[in-house]
């Protein structure tokens, strides 16, 4: 996202009630003082929304075994001042001693994007405004059934994805010279895989552990109005760092291939990979990113982090190769949602390959 330098005081001023505690504080009975809720307010300000106001919940289910990972259902809703709306209900499971675990994304949203245009440099003050009314239903699938005795932390598993979008450029008057994506309206379905390795001590705050996955998405006009296939090499690891602070380094690849609308294809998102950018805002049929970030817990429910970032996007590998990275750095606040769980909400500031001011807001770690 981008941001004026005039607008900071009025950002940091709406944007810090959103850590400012929790609207409901968790319930606790006498055994072992389980979390069953927890709230906070959207309370922001960005170039793209102007004021948000809206709220995030968590509700916790008791995991099934001592020492098991409790399932979540996320909700989130908020609105702006330029009339845009987003809600999401998300539910993440683990079932079977924690042998079947994932979770399910059902989001609608009516918003005004900004398209600056199919490529690694585009210019941030040079872009198309749109409507965009997007609904969909978004699930993944891991158990780690028949391979447990061989390798305990192998899991396999299923993607599926329903999507209906519409797009709308003629809202809005431009006299630039980007022209409009062709591939926009309709739906895009899909089915796919992914392997992965997990060693990781906690899948929202890791401390000790690595992940390597592999995911690979097909989706085609037998089921929509699309065929492309979605490719991703996603690995972390993790470790402690000095002064207890735990470091966690990134890497994502991904490729696109086939007839995929503009908003499908590879590239950065705004909220993990390449924070504090639109997203799309740089995009091709290959993307690649690289993350460092130190996060540490200061007291009572508060934590803080700084990271680096670079990322760049290519329409074949060689071109992916050559092309310019753009990098990142920036800081954070974070406030425990549920310090059991090491659950955190954060804010972050970017600073834009060194030109530009971004913020991001977001429940969990960007990876």
């Amino acid at each position: 996202m981008r941001f004026l330098t005039q607008k900071l005081l009025a950002l940091a001023a709406f944007a810090a009630p959103a850590f400012a505690g929790e609207i409901a504080k968790p319930s606790t009975d006498s055994t072992d003082n389980f979390q069953r809720f927890s709230a906070v307010p959207v309370l922001g300000y960005t170039e793209e929304t102007q004021y948000q106001f809206g709220a995030m919940a968590i509700i916790f289910f008791k995991p099934e075994f001592e020492g098991g990972k409790a399932s979540e259902l996320d909700l989130s809703f908020y609105g702006t001042s330029r009339k845009q709306v987003t809600g999401s209900i998300s539910p993440k499971f683990y079932l079977l001693n924690d042998r079947i675990s994932g979770n399910v994304e059902l989001h609608y949203e009516d918003w005004v994007g900004n398209y600056f245009a199919r490529k690694n440099n585009p210019d941030i003050d040079d872009y198309r405004k749109f409507d965009r009314q997007t609904f969909y239903l978004k699930t993944h699938i891991n158990t780690n059934f028949g391979t447990k005795q061989w390798h305990p932390d192998f899991k396999y598993g299923l993607f599926f994805e329903f999507n209906s979008t519409n797009i709308d450029f003629n809202n809005y008057h431009y006299h630039g010279s980007i022209e409009e994506p062709e591939n926009t309206d309709g739906w895009r379905n899909g089915i796919g895989y992914h392997l992965s390795i997990d060693t990781r001590d906690n899948t929202n705050w890791a401390r000790h552990g690595y992940l390597v996955q592999w995911g690979h998405y097909f989706y085609n006009k037998g089921l929509g109005d699309y065929s492309y296939t979605h490719q991703e090499l996603d690995i972390r690891g993790y470790s402690e760092f000095i002064w207890n602070t735990s470091m966690a380094v990134g890497f994502l690849w991904q490729r696109v291939d086939g007839n995929a609308p503009f908003d499908k294809l590879a590239g950065s998102d705004g909220l993990k990979r390449f924070r504090g950018v639109e997203k799309n805002y740089f995009y091709g049929e290959q993307a690649m990113f690289l993350q460092v970030e130190f996060r540490k817990k200061l007291f009572w429910r508060l934590a803080g982090d700084i990271f680096f970032e670079g990322g760049k996007t290519g329409d074949y590998f060689s071109d992916l190769m050559r092309n310019k990275w753009h990098r990142s750095l920036g800081f954070g606040g974070r406030f425990a949602l549920n310090k059991k769980e090491n659950l955190y909400a954060r804010c972050e500031l970017s600073w834009v390959d060194f030109k530009n001011v971004g913020m991001t807001m977001y429940v969990r770690d960007a990876f």
